[in-house]
């Protein structure tokens, strides 16, 4: 049995990553992640956009119409 880790880079990577995959898969690509490491900015990025797409899930907000 392994172990999932992963190595997170800085927010601007971070940012990029997330501009270009969108915010759904961005989240769903971290939280399969049983360990992060990396720099507390970039994990508090992470943090923040799974909290954003947790609320917007829980509420019903259409992703497209939030960021339209």
């Amino acid at each position: 049995m392994g172990f999932n880790h992963c190595y997170i880079s800085t927010i601007e990577n971070l940012q990029k990553e997330l501009d270009n995959v969108g915010l759904e898969v961005f989240v769903k690509r971290y939280q399969k992640y049983e360990c992060l490491t990396g720099p507390s900015e970039s994990m508090n990025f992470i943090e923040q956009k799974i909290n954003l797409y947790e609320n917007l899930k829980d509420n019903n907000i259409n992703l497209i119409d939030y960021f339209n």
